[in-house]
C-alpha cells in the first residue's frame, strides 16, 4: 500500500512540474526576448558606427601650418574630353637594316648605271662603224662584227645589273610596306631624317583580339616613366611580320616630335572609339596607391581632404580620366598626397605611451 502511495505522489509531482513549466516558460521568454533584441540592436548600432567610422576615415584634417610644412599643393580641375583609348606597346625600330638595304641597292644601282654607260658607248661605236662601212667601205666587216659582239655583251651585262637592282628592290618591298619601302629605295627626305634620328619609326603591337580603328591616323606615345616625354606619331602602314614575342596586330607609325633611342620600348595610346567622353584628368603626380587601388585626395575645405578611389578611371597618357567622384571645379592634391595618406592612418601607429603597465 505504501508503494502505491509513493507512485501516486511521484506521478503527481511530475504533473505539477509539467504544468508549472507550461504556464511559466512564456513569461520567461517575454523577459529574455527584450534583452536579445536589445543586444541585436546594439550589434547593429556597432556595425553602423563601424561603417560610419570607415567612411569618415577617408576624410583627414591638416592644419594650414601642417600643409605648408608638408609642401602640399592642390590644383583645380577643368573639364576635359577624352576619346577612349587602348594601351599598347611600341618599339623604336633600329635604322641599321634600313641603312644596309639602302647601301646595298645604291651600290647595285651604280653598277647598273656603269653598265648602261658602257652599253650606250658600244651602241654608238657600232653605229659609227656601220656608217663608215656603208659610206666609204673602209671598215672591214670583221670590225663591225666585233663591235656587234661587244654591244651584245654590254647589253647582257646591263640586263644582269638591272636584274640585281630589281631583286634588291623586291627584297625591300617584301620586308617593308609602302611607303617605307619607297623611302629606302628612293632615298627620300623621310629616309634621311630617319638616318639622322630626327624622326623615328615605331612598330606598335596592339593587345590580343584588338584591331586598329579605321579612322585612326595619330597615336600618342609615352616613355615608361609617366613623368617623361610624351609625343605623337602618324600612321604609316600595317607591318608584314608579327611581333616575335607579343600576339596582336602590328602597325608602323612615324614619330616626328622628338628624338628617341633606337630599340627603346614605349607605351602608346591608340584611339578605340570616335565618341569623346566628358570628365576630368587626374594627373599621375596626384595618384597614390593603397590596398592595390589608385586614389587621389580631394580638398573639401581649407583643412579637410577626402580620399577618392580612381579604380573606375581610364588610364591615359596625361593621367587617369575620371567621370565620377571628382568633377570639374574640384581641387585635388598634386604634391604631398603621400603625406596626407600617412596622416590619415597615423592612428594605426602604436603609441608607446598607451602601453598597459
Amino acid at each position: 500500500m505504501n508503494t502505491n502511495k509513493r507512485i501516486l505522489l511521484w506521478i503527481a509531482s511530475v504533473l505539477a512540474v509539467v504544468l508549472a513549466l507550461y504556464f511559466v516558460l512564456p513569461f520567461i521568454d517575454e523577459q529574455i526576448q527584450p534583452d536579445i533584441d536589445s543586444s541585436e540592436n546594439s550589434s547593429d548600432d556597432d556595425d553602423d558606427e563601424n561603417e560610419l567610422n570607415h567612411r569618415s576615415a577617408l576624410s583627414v584634417e591638416l592644419t594650414e601650418a601642417a600643409q605648408k610644412m608638408a609642401a602640399i599643393k592642390t590644383q583645380r580641375l577643368m573639364e576635359s574630353f577624352l576619346t577612349p583609348e587602348l594601351r599598347a606597346v611600341a618599339i623604336v625600330m633600329p635604322t641599321q637594316d634600313l641603312r644596309l638595304a639602302r647601301s646595298r641597292c645604291t651600290e647595285l644601282e651604280m653598277n647598273q648605271r656603269l653598265a648602261q654607260v658602257n652599253e650606250q658607248g658600244m651602241s654608238k661605236e657600232l653605229s659609227r662603224l656601220k656608217t663608215l662601212q656603208q659610206a666609204t667601205g673602209s671598215v672591214a666587216s670583221k670590225e663591225v662584227h666585233f663591235a656587234q659582239t661587244n654591244l651584245t655583251h654590254a647589253q647582257a651585262e646591263l640586263a644582269l645589273k638591272q636584274q640585281l637592282v630589281n631583286n634588291c628592290h623586291a627584297e625591300i618591298r617584301q620586308q617593308w610596306p609602302q611607303p617605307i619601302a619607297d623611302w629606302v629605295i628612293k632615298g627620300t627626305d623621310d629616309f634621311n631624317l630617319l638616318m639622322t634620328r630626327e624622326q623615328a619609326l615605331l612598330k606598335v603591337t596592339l593587345p590580343v583580339n584588338q584591331s586598329l580603328n579605321q579612322k585612326v591616323n595619330t597615336i600618342r606615345w609615352q616613355q615608361n616613366n609617366p613623368s617623361e616625354t610624351v609625343g605623337q606619331a602618324q600612321l604609316v602602314a600595317a607591318a608584314f611580320a608579327a611581333d616575335p614575342v607579343l600576339s596582336g596586330e602590328t602597325w608602323y607609325f612615324l614619330n616626328k616630335t622628338s628624338q628617341l633611342r633606337e630599340g627603346g620600348q614605349l607605351q602608346v595610346w591608340v584611339p578605340s572609339s570616335d565618341a569623346a567622353l566628358s570628365g576630368v584628368i587626374i594627373p599621375y603626380q596626384s595618384v597614390i596607391w593603397y590596398a592595390g587601388q589608385p586614389w587621389a585626395y580631394l580638398r573639401l575645405d581649407e583643412e579637410r581632404f577626402q580620399r577618392i578611389s580612381l579604380i573606375d578611371g581610364i588610364e591615359s597618357v596625361e593621367g587617369i580620366y575620371l567621370q565620377h567622384g571628382i568633377y570639374p571645379g574640384d581641387e585635388i592634391v598634386t604634391a604631398g598626397a603621400q603625406t596626407v595618406l600617412s596622416e590619415e592612418f597615423k592612428w594605426q601607429i602604436h603609441d608607446e605611451d598607451d602601453d598597459d603597465d
